[in-house]
């Protein structure tokens, strides 16, 4: 029996305007918008072998892992559209550059790069070549499937994912890559991720999607999210207000967690360490003028975001004044990456 085997490179990515909240399928209700990171990513490998074997066997840099459970039930769901899957039995191998619970979403990276993988095999057992994007489409909506912000990981620079008429061909489906829009000051952005708290979230990610469905304030939010993302991409299309472009992006982050405080049951995520550090960076702009700010997915980790330019400065900063409230003063640099790459 022929064996196949693929191996991919790809990175987890930040978002500037959050997916939050999700209808069947993992199709998100609003659009996002994120860049993906150029240090923080993951290698996975699979091959495929007789299906006689162990269905599947996972390890997660050389250790079983209980995220197989995940994984099976992945392939499972994907078995329909995929009907190889069902032929051969699976070994997957994956492991992250970065460490776990930093506050880089590791399940973008690891389903970004598992996803490219099997659109990678399934091109190899039906011995053909998608055309232009389509690989790349095919790959995200794979990838959609486990996670939906790993849809947009498969695309270096910026991507956007979510229906929306602002955006000739966005689609809830997968993600498209929007770097050509973009003017090319924003790919100098650096991400400074905080590691304020480890430990295990009090609420997971997909938990806190649900939440959102019978959230009172659903509707504003889906309103608030498809306006804050016209602004900022109209924004990022020139390099003419860096401020407003933090701004938005520190807005954006912190109704996600208002959010989580007036849902039922509510969450309170941000810890003491992140409230001081949020203070501090906005002290810091006001004192310098630096277009410097921050994002926040669903933790208390906090990314800083600024130019590399003045990156001489920001680290400055973040070694005097912000490491104290991290956990024993912990973080990672990283900035805008080039995307998955194919080993």
């Amino acid at each position: 029996m022929t064996t196949y085997t693929s191996s991919w490179l790809c990175p987890s990515n930040i978002a500037l305007v959050k997916y939050w909240g999700k209808r069947p399928e993992q199709l998100p209700m609003n659009p996002s918008l994120s860049f993906s990171l150029k240090k923080a990513r993951t290698r996975t490998t699979v091959n495929l072998g007789p299906s006689n074997l162990r269905r599947l066997e996972f390890l997660f840099e050389g250790k079983e892992s209980p995220f197989v459970a995940r994984i099976e039930k992945y392939l499972d769901k994907l078995s329909i559209e995929l009907p190889w899957i069902n032929d051969f039995s699976f070994e997957i191998s994956s492991e992250n550059t970065f460490p776990h619970s930093t506050g880089i979403a590791s399940s973008a990276s690891a389903f970004g790069a598992l996803a490219l993988c099997l659109a990678d095999l399934d091109r190899q057992i039906s011995d053909s070549e998608p055309e232009g994007d389509k690989f790349l489409q095919a790959a995200s909506r794979l990838a959609r499937m486990g996670s939906g912000s790993a849809a947009r990981s498969v695309y270096g620079g910026f991507a956007w994912w979510g229906k929306s008429a602002v955006l000739k061909g966005s689609t809830d489906c997968y993600a498209i890559p929007v770097s050509e829009q973009i003017h090319k000051s924003y790919f100098s952005l650096c991400d400074a991720v905080l590691l304020v708290d480890s430990k295990k979230k009090q609420v997971s990610s997909s938990a806190g999607h649900e939440l959102l469905s019978s959230h009172p304030y659903r509707e504003s939010r889906i309103s608030q999210a498809n306006q804050t993302i016209e602004k900022l991409y109209e924004l990022m299309q020139a390099d003419r207000n860096r401020m407003a472009f933090i701004d938005l992006v520190e807005q954006e982050a912190l109704s996600l967690h208002a959010l989580m405080m007036t849902s039922t049951p509510s969450f309170l995520l941000l810890k003491p360490g992140s409230l001081e550090i949020i203070e501090k960076i906005r002290d810091f702009r006001q004192q310098t003028g630096l277009p410097v700010g921050f994002t926040i997915d669903a933790g208390p980790n906090i990314h800083l975001l600024y130019w590399q330019e003045d990156q001489e400065a920001v680290r400055a900063f973040i070694r005097a004044e912000l490491l104290y409230h991290t956990e024993s003063g912990a973080w990672l640099d990283d900035r805008v990456g080039d995307g998955p790459v194919k080993l």
